[in-house]
């Protein structure tokens, strides 16, 4: 027998003549149907993996069940058609807990209807088109039970299929129609996932569906069976999956055969009461019965009849309310005193855990401020502002004194009230002004020449001679912007080198630099008129900038307190249309920059 065929190529000559006559035969009886139920399915739909259905629970299931190709008819290894091409049975299937050990079931199939090819001239005569399935009674016994603190799941099942079906619908079991089907089944669930395995027998009279082979490999008979099964559990969601591989190796002159099936169920109501199930997948093999493939559709209710008593034992599940004496969080306090009895906590919140409802880091058992948040510091309230000048404490530069923010909490103080307050003022004691930043005008030397206009600030001059003696003359005036210089600076003609008749301009230049170190900076300006290329204008003009800032620094000026820069032609001083125009615009400027 190859996978779902009837190997009739030995009795060919037979079944000719046969049909030259016009006469048709049935062929031998026998159960078609190998697929069975798991009656309780509390784990695993497709076997029994050792699962029972709590005590006084009761599941019925009714579903819709098609099988393809189940009986394939061939003639020396060619297919030649379909006994039975589709196949559609409606099962009843109905389980009850009656102890915690002990499960009970039926399974109730009923052919609605089965029709294949017509094989006519071969000599095969139609099955019948439907008829009532052979019942399965059941009974299973658990010895190990994982939900009861036991390694895994073991359960051992016992069959027995009545003599009620039908040999023309090919329901029933040759010789007496009794088929005994004992199984052992083990599971483990870890997690959200279970792994499952069965192994069994089917013992049931046999029948040759052709007799006259020379080589019989389609007897039907007694078998092994074997299953593999994996599923999600409820710990994952209320839709599970499943997979499983059913096998059966016959004990008779027949092929071994196979299915993968691959299943989903969801239930509804409260503990899965109602069930939405779908099955299927394909068949390998040489086994008749085993089809292509099939599929069905499911409906399983499973009510309780079992009186729900409080649960009362720490590490199972219970009520809240049912057990106010038992501690669920492990915290102390009793349930029924226990406000958040879900969650570890203190007896000092009612069983609930410490908080920090401002969220400043302050727990609110010692939290003095629990719905500001603060600092630890004080003790989880806010720093204080003593002045209330909006500047906290800790920030507050003059906490005992109301300021300002921008001022970090002090005050405005101006002491000498020159207009610049105290913390600017370089001589905060003294009214002065604002060229000094806030120091008064000085005259040391007593020549009516304030200091930072002197050029000798230490030696008492003329005021004419910007506060040097006569015969010092002075070439250098000093302004807030500038020193004015009174001569030229001149140079070798389109060079960089400094005529020795510009030394001393240039020598008085530095004095007066070393004179008055409060200018701080002055910026050494070359420039051109605008005749010959820009380009070279810029580079002579930069380059006589720096000879005047090497000669200054040269003299005792710190250089970094000037800065040479070359403008060439860029900023004229006046018309560079004359001779003298020209003239004025080739020349070295002191700009102070303090």
């Amino acid at each position: 027998m190859n996978a779902r065929i009837i190997r009739l190529g030995c009795m060919l000559t037979g079944l000719i003549a046969l049909a030259a006559q016009a006469q048709t035969q049935p062929i031998p009886g026998f159960e078609l149907e190998r697929f069975t139920f798991n009656p309780g399915s509390r784990e695993t739909m497709t076997m029994g993996s050792g699962d029972l259905l709590d005590a006084k629970r009761l599941k019925l299931s009714l579903a819709g069940h098609y099988a393809h190709r189940p009986l394939v008819f061939t003639i020396d290894a060619r297919d030649s058609g379909a006994l039975v091409a589709s196949r559609f049975t409606m099962h009843l299937v109905a389980a009850y807990g009656i102890f915690d050990w002990l499960e009970v079931g039926l399974q109730l199939p009923v052919v609605a209807f089965q029709g294949g090819d017509d094989l006519s001239a071969q000599g095969l005569a139609p099955v019948t088109s439907a008829g009532l399935g052979a019942p399965l009674l059941q009974g299973r016994v658990a010895f190990l039970r994982q939900d009861r603190k036991q390694p895994l799941d073991l359960g051992l099942t016992l069959g027995v299929t009545l003599p009620l079906g039908s040999s023309q619908a090919l329901t029933k079991d040759p010789g007496l129609g009794l088929a005994f089907i004992p199984r052992l089944g083990a599971g483990y669930s870890f997690g959200p996932v279970r792994l499952g395995a069965e192994v069994g027998a089917a013992i049931r009279g046999s029948t040759v569906l052709s007799p006259t082979s020379a080589a019989v490999q389609d007897e039907i008979g007694s078998q092994f069976t074997f299953g593999l099964v994996g599923s999600t559990t409820r710990e994952l969601s209320f839709i599970r999956g499943e997979v499983g591989l059913r096998g059966l190796v016959p004990f008779t002159r027949s092929g071994a055969s196979a299915e993968l099936l691959f299943g989903g169920r969801a239930g509804f109501l409260e503990d899965e009461q109602l069930e939405v199930f779908v099955l299927g997948g394909p068949g390998f093999g040489q086994t008749p019965g085993t089809p292509a493939w099939r599929a069905m559709l499911g409906l399983a209710w499973a009510p309780s009849f079992a009186e729900k008593a409080p649960v009362c034992v720490e590490g199972q599940p219970y009520s809240l309310a049912e057990c106010p004496a038992l501690d669920r969080d492990g915290d102390r306090v009793p349930n029924g005193k226990d406000a958040c009895p879900e969650k570890a906590g203190l007896a000092a919140k009612q069983g609930c855990p410490d908080t920090d409802s401002d969220g400043d880091g302050v727990m609110d058992l010692v939290d003095a401020c629990p719905k500001v948040a603060g600092q630890s510091l004080y003790k989880g309230c806010p720093p204080p502002d003593e002045d209330g000048d909006t500047v906290l404490d800790p920030d507050d530069a003059c906490p005992k004194e109301k300021g300002l923010v921008e001022r970090k909490g002090c005050p405005v103080r101006d002491a000498d009230a020159d207009g610049f307050e105290d913390d600017v003022d370089v001589c905060p004691a003294e009214k002065g002004i604002a060229e000094l930043k806030g120091c008064p005008d000085r005259d040391t030397d007593g020549d009516e020449v304030v200091d930072r206009f002197d050029n000798c600030p230490k030696e008492k001059g003329e005021k004419a001679n910007q506060g040097c003696p006569k015969k010092d003359k002075q070439l250098v005036i000093i302004t807030s912007e500038k020193l004015v210089i009174l001569e030229k600076v001149f140079f070798a003609t389109g060079r960089s080198s400094i005529l020795p008749k510009s030394w001393p301009l240039l020598s008085q230049v530095a004095r007066v630099l070393t004179e008055h170190p409060e200018i701080r900076k002055v910026r050494v300006e070359g420039h051109t008129d605008d005749k010959g290329k820009r380009e070279m204008n810029l580079k002579l003009s930069q380059d006589r900038a720096d000879a005047v800032k090497t000669f200054i620094s040269a003299k005792g000026v710190d250089a970094s307190r000037l800065e040479a820069r070359g403008f060439g032609p860029d900023q004229a001083a006046d018309s560079n249309k004359t001779e003298k125009g020209r003239e004025n615009n080739r020349r070295v400027e002191f700009v102070v920059e303090n």
